[in-house]
């Protein structure tokens, strides 16, 4: 084999790999419900600790390749699950990423995850 079609095999390789990653990032865009930050989103949206019964402080929260979950009686998640089997709305693949609104209690370190929709950002600093 001659060094220019090692060289072509490795360029065909690397552009149907490139390829294949863009059409799963499309993919996964295509998937995700991406809303504005308003106020609304947070109207009526109060909640209490399962466990101690306190009110639970709202906020955001990202989940870099998505929340991965399985059923108790499955096994957890490994080092190698893929973001293909993220649940849905819970990664955002913009450049600036929009996140999912949460409410945690910090006292029992439990956190309520609302994977409905990915709010966008606002702008710097807080959002509305």
């Amino acid at each position: 084999m001659t060094a220019n079609v090692a060289l072509w095999i490795g360029t065909s390789a690397a552009i149907a790999a490139l390829l294949a990653l863009w059409a799963i990032v499309r993919h996964l865009q295509g998937k995700a419900c991406e809303v504005p930050a308003t106020s609304a989103l947070w109207s009526g949206r109060s909640y209490a600790c399962p466990d101690c019964g306190t009110a639970m402080e709202a906020g955001w929260v990202m989940l870099g390749k998505g929340a991965i979950w399985s059923s108790r009686d499955k096994r957890p998640p490994g080092t190698f699950a893929h973001i293909g089997s993220a649940m849905p709305n819970t990664i955002s693949m913009s450049l600036r990423p929009a996140a999912n609104m949460a409410w945690r209690c910090p006292s029992c370190r439990l956190l309520l995850i609302d994977h409905s929709k990915l709010v966008k950002p606002a702008g710097r600093g807080r959002t509305a």
